[in-house]
């Protein structure tokens, strides 16, 4: 198998682009989320500054200035720890209490960062508003509420970046068994290639898409191997069926080469052709089952009356069975047996069905053709009362050149049978033997034409 990086891998590519989309979403996620939190908070602090801000000023309304100053002096702790500030000031802008001396504070919210000479450095959030005839500024540190903020923004970074690793990770992993997996499929492949057709892909029990694509390909190695095997055994079989003839015209022309006079040579020659006839017939033959089973005769499918092409072969061949002491008999349907089809291939299937009844039976036989149809199916019955086919070999005879045992002094190239299954595969009907008691009987069921 061709090394192929990491970097270059579907299944990293493809987490890779997953990965920055869900970064996308989850850093416009978390970056909603951070200002929804950032606003919960500084709300929260706004509220804590009025908050005190009202306290004061309901204690200056119940015992004016004296209350307002007593409730500042009683935030001793906070305002020894300065998380709270208050300036409270005179009409003349004096200092009347407080733990830091604000001044050039606008009106209303506003913030103050820390100076440089200050001891405690914190950052305030303020609120000025006259209080009766006084000023008061209250002001609440926000460095606990900077730092909250600090921790989600850390935490978010953090979730994303985790999400990042483990998304690579995780990719990585799945690239790497995705390669060996790759990998078997290509050395399998390979298998194939070199010859080894009975090689199979694996299939795990994920059952997922490249498994689902190990099927199908499996699927057509098992055609693929069947129809190499089928190759070879025609292969043999033609090489083994053509031996004989090949070899008796060989020692018929070898024997005409000896004759001296012409009159003794013609019957040679005459037997010669003779061999070269069936030579030629077997290669016809095998020609013509290669075009129906490539599908090429397709293009010639028309509407046809079974009914109508079977009273045609009758006319014919009725005088030729009882010139060979045999009867035909013709049983049409009362219905219509329309099918979608090929009238020169069905017609050569039925004489080829007709002709082997003739070949094997004895002299008086009857053969009978028959249609039928109904809604499901037109169907071609050729029956006849001769031997049969035992049952064991009914399977075997529509392979090419197979003839029966008792069958191997007749005439015939062994490819008849072979001809009515392509035939009928072409037209996606079914053929099937059955036992006449006694006799044969051929039926061919097509699906009806709708």
């Amino acid at each position: 198998m061709v090394s192929v990086s990491l970097t270059r891998s579907t299944s990293i590519r493809l987490a890779a682009f997953y990965i920055c989309l869900f970064l996308v979403s989850f850093f416009g996620a978390n970056a909603l989320a951070y200002n929804l939190v950032a606003s919960y908070l500084y709300e929260r602090l706004d509220s804590n500054v009025m908050e005190r801000f009202r306290e004061i000023s309901s204690a200056y309304e119940v015992k004016g200035i004296d209350g307002a100053i007593a409730m500042i002096s009683s935030h001793s702790p906070a305002i020894t720890g300065r998380e709270t500030i208050y300036t409270l000031r005179d009409p003349e802008n004096e200092l009347l209490i407080g733990n830091v001396d604000l001044t050039d504070i606008r009106p209303g919210f506003s913030t103050r960062a820390p100076t440089s000479h200050e001891a405690t450095l914190k950052n305030y959030r303020l609120y000025r508003s006259a209080l009766g005839i006084y000023d008061l500024t209250v002001g609440v540190s926000y460095d606990d509420t900077n730092h909250l903020r600090r921790i989600a923004l850390v935490s978010f970074g953090l979730a994303t970046a985790i999400v990042l690793a483990v998304g690579l990770g995780a990719a990585a992993v799945l690239a790497s068994r995705m390669r060996r997996r790759i990998s078997m499929l290509s050395d399998t492949m390979k298998a194939v290639g070199a010859g080894q057709l009975s090689t199979r892909l694996p299939v795990s029990s994920r059952r997922d898409d490249i498994d689902t694509l190990a099927v199908e390909i499996n699927v057509a190695l098992v055609q693929l191997q069947a129809s190499v095997s089928a190759m070879t055994q025609v292969t043999t079989d033609i090489a083994h069926d053509l031996k004989t003839p090949i070899g008796r015209l060989f020692l018929v022309l070898d024997a005409a080469s000896e004759k001296d006079d012409l009159a003794s040579v013609k019957p040679l020659i005459e037997k010669a052709m003779n061999e070269i006839s069936n030579i030629t017939a077997t290669f016809e033959g095998l020609l013509r089952i290669s075009q129906i089973e490539s599908g090429v005769r397709g293009s010639r499918f028309t509407k046809l009356d079974l009914t109508n092409l079977l009273s045609e072969i009758f006319g014919i061949y009725r005088d030729i069975v009882e010139d060979a002491e045999r009867s035909l008999t013709f049983v049409p349907t009362h219905q219509s047996a329309y099918i979608f089809g090929d009238g020169d291939l069905l017609k050569q299937m039925c004489v080829n069905l007709i002709v082997n009844a003739m070949r094997h039976t004895r002299s008086g036989a009857s053969i009978v053709v028959a249609t039928s149809s109904d809604s499901r199916q037109s169907t071609i019955v050729i029956s006849d009362d001769g031997p049969g086919i035992p049952e064991e070999e009914r399977s075997n005879v529509f392979k090419r050149f197979y003839r029966l045992e008792k069958s191997r002094t007749t005439e015939g190239t062994g490819l008849g049978l072979s001809l009515v299954k392509a035939i009928c595969d072409l037209h996606g009907a079914t053929v099937s033997l059955g036992d006449n008691k006694p006799g044969l009987i051929v039926q061919i069921d097509f699906p009806v034409l709708r």
